[in-house]
């Protein structure tokens, strides 16, 4: 059947009528659909609700969550050529001996301590056990703790010199002078060549005020020891308190000249500039200055800042004066006690004239 140009011109029309109606019902669709969307969904917004109300917090802010503190860790022990030894074989002494003295080499003094506590738990009647002990606990600035053990080493062993040197030597830093020399005095009759048993007495005799006699030990010292820079200071100290400010000027130069830079040179030309000629203060103050920075250890230290402060003092400077004599202090202060009586003498002076 052949259509008509009429009847396809109706049939074009119907078609586009057609997609017309079926593309406004699509739209409708859409668009409703949305609607419905729109409707059901929540309003999205613009900042995120918080976790938790302010003022009523379930759990503590992370950030503001104060640690415990922790305890500083014990530092762990220098190994030795000993430790395997002590491991394998724990009921020998000698092991624990030996590595004790070695911890002392090592400045590590608690752990020498705890090896010598084992060497006289396993034999008592180990004289070097006590020594060393009283070693250790005399870096530790346990000196009650220190004599108690060269007193029982003495008794075990009474013709051991060093021991009596270093009971000698505590005492006199304690201020007892009168049985420190005596002390002292017993190591020099037992071991007369050893140059630092004659220093230590002579520096006990000094401290007494024994200038003389010190003069005298120092000169021994030095037939002993040529180059022995403490006895040429120490000897310079007693020169000068006798007021031979030429002789101790001498001495001081020989000192300079072995070992210029050495603290104990330092401080010695130091002391002798302020306490003793009352000039060159400021070449005075430079040189206990670098004593300080070369000391090794507490009471060194202690020592040449009781210097250094002292001639803050002489300059007017008061303030500093003080805070130098109470650093000195604090050093030199053991069990309770401040050892060297003139560094406490002078920040009472210096807190005076602030």
């Amino acid at each position: 059947m052949k259509l008509t140009r009429s009847q396809i011109m109706v049939l074009i029309v119907l078609g586009v009528l057609t997609l017309g109606i079926y593309g406004c019902l699509v739209g409708t669709v859409v668009i409703n659909s949305r609607q419905i969307s729109q409707a059901i969904l929540p309003k999205a917004t613009t900042t995120p609700p918080p976790t938790a109300v302010a003022d009523e917090p379930t759990t503590a802010p992370t950030a503001t969550t104060i640690p415990s503190p922790t305890p500083t860790p014990t530092p762990a022990a220098p190994q030795t050529r000993y430790d395997l030894q002590v491991t394998s074989d724990p009921s020998n002494p000698a092991p624990r001996l030996q590595r004790g003295y070695v911890y002392i080499k090592l400045n590590a003094y608690a752990r020498a301590v705890e090896d010598f506590d084992t060497a006289i738990e396993l034999d008592a009647t180990l004289t070097d056990a006590y020594v060393g002990r009283g070693e250790a606990y005399f870096y530790l600035k346990e000196w009650s703790a220190a004599l108690s053990d060269f007193e029982q080493a003495l008794a075990q062993s009474p013709d051991r010199a060093d021991v009596h040197a270093w009971r000698g030597y505590v005492l006199s830093l304690q201020g007892q002078h009168r049985q420190a020399i005596e002390a002292l005095r017993q190591a020099v009759a037992l071991d007369g060549a050893n140059s630092e048993n004659h220093l230590t007495l002579a520096d006990a005799l000094l401290h007494n005020r024994n200038y003389e006699e010190a003069r005298l030990e120092y000169t021994t010292v030095l037939s002993l020891e040529i180059r022995s820079v403490g006895a040429y200071v120490g000897r310079a100290m007693a020169w000068a308190e006798e007021g031979n400010l030429d002789a101790a000027e001498a001495d001081l130069s020989s000192a300079q000249g072995i070992a210029p830079h050495d603290p104990v040179v330092l401080n010695g030309r130091a002391r002798f500039y302020a306490w003793y000629r009352h000039g060159n203060l400021d070449e005075a103050k430079q040189l206990a200055q670098r004593a300080v920075d070369k000391a090794e250890d507490d009471l060194e230290r202690a020592t040449y800042l009781g210097t250094l402060g002292w001639i803050y003092y002489q300059q007017g400077q008061y303030d500093e004066s003080v805070s130098t004599l109470e650093e000195a202090t604090a050093l030199a202060t053991v069990e309770g006690q401040v050892i060297y009586s003139e560094i406490q003498e002078h920040l009472e002076e210096a807190k005076k004239a602030q």
